[in-house]
């Protein structure tokens, strides 16, 4: 699959069991209900460690069965219609509890007749029965919040990926016009530039790609900007031997680029030069682009829309382990204009938790 969809682990409402971190927080959740039980019972009874040990090992045996069972079944259950695979779920739950309540009673606390404690049972299955409709029905939930934010996320992507501006592409086809009968040579390098360009913006796109191919489109739309400003752009790539496994989300270094442009080289009759630097280790990913600006104006209104398109992304893909940061400074007359970016280098976001 390589939409911008893959990202997401699957399409099923019931997470992974299995991780570290769902089984502390099920354990967690199940203690503090021990405790509650244990604190709730009626005040001629004295609080007893005993009891609440012997409670909390009753209840993490259940949760924990019920966790593996879920775990071991989930790759059936997604198979499945919602409302089958909830009620496999929730009967699984049911057998577990009422056999692991069998067992307590046969071998934990021992009953001084043959017959099982039946009440003890019901409640017990009662008590499962609820706290697992409650876990599913807030799973549900929260898998159906994470997709109307991965639904947002991709119109969001698909904005900004269609988003090349119109009066590029004039400008694009007149500087190819132009070239045709000056420099051919020229030319056909816009041609091949432009087309990189809009082949990457019309493909199937993805969470993330390699960042040398979003080096390669933000060289091939500043070439095509040189042959229109000529002398007037320049520019400092400062990237260094990147990791070959570096990935960027599609379409974040291209919009710097073209802001810089806009917003910052083309409104200054002497042009100026962008400095754009990339380091990654295996860890994170720093990026900064830097370009002159007008001394008289501020960060104008296209230039903000599109850094905060790119900035929710990020956040939706790494949440708060990405930065985006701007910064205005004055320097030898001149007034310069810097936008900092940082990233894991691998997606870890709310989607995957």
């Amino acid at each position: 699959m390589t939409d911008h969809h893959e990202h997401l682990k699957d399409d099923f409402f019931l997470p992974d069991l299995g991780s570290v971190r769902s089984v502390f927080l099920l354990v967690l959740i199940s203690e503090l209900f021990v405790l509650v039980q244990v604190l709730a019972l009626p005040g001629t009874m004295d609080f007893s460690w005993s009891r609440l040990a012997m409670m909390s090992l009753f209840v993490q045996w259940i949760v924990l069965s019920s966790s593996a069972f879920l775990y071991l079944a989930r790759p059936y259950l997604k198979k499945l219609p919602t409302w089958q695979s909830v009620t496999i779920a929730m009967a699984g739950v049911q057998v577990i509890t009422l056999i692991l309540t069998l067992l307590a009673q046969k071998f934990i606390l021992p009953l001084s007749g043959p017959m099982p404690d039946w009440l003890q049972i019901l409640r017990n299955m009662l008590a499962a029965l609820l706290i697992s409709g409650m876990l599913f029905r807030y799973f549900y939930i929260q898998y159906e919040v994470q997709m109307q934010q991965q639904v947002i996320h991709n119109a969001r992507l698909d904005s900004l990926q269609a988003n090349i501006r119109p009066h590029f592409l004039f400008n694009s086809m007149n500087i190819i016009a132009s070239l045709i009968q000056i420099n051919p040579d020229k030319a056909e390098q816009a041609v091949e530039d432009l087309s990189d360009l809009f082949r990457a913006s019309l493909q199937n796109r993805s969470a993330v790609v390699p960042i040398h191919k979003e080096i390669q489109i933000s060289k091939s739309y500043l070439r095509i900007e040189q042959h229109r400003l000529g002398d007037r752009l320049r520019v400092n790539w400062q990237q260094g031997d990147l990791p070959a496994n570096i990935t960027i989300p599609p379409f974040t270094l291209q919009p710097l680029a073209e802001n810089a442009v806009y917003h910052g080289i083309q409104r200054l009759e002497q042009g100026g030069s962008i400095t754009i630097q990339i380091s990654a280790d295996h860890q994170m990913v720093q990026i900064s682009v830097e370009n002159p600006m007008p001394y008289t104006e501020t960060i104008s209104t296209g230039n903000q829309i599109a850094l905060s398109n790119i900035r929710s992304r990020l956040e939706m893909l790494y949440g708060n382990k990405a930065r985006m940061t701007t910064d205005i400074k004055e320097q030898d007359g001149s007034k310069w204009f810097t936008v900092r970016i940082q990233y894991p280098n691998k997606i870890d976001n709310l989607l995957q938790e």
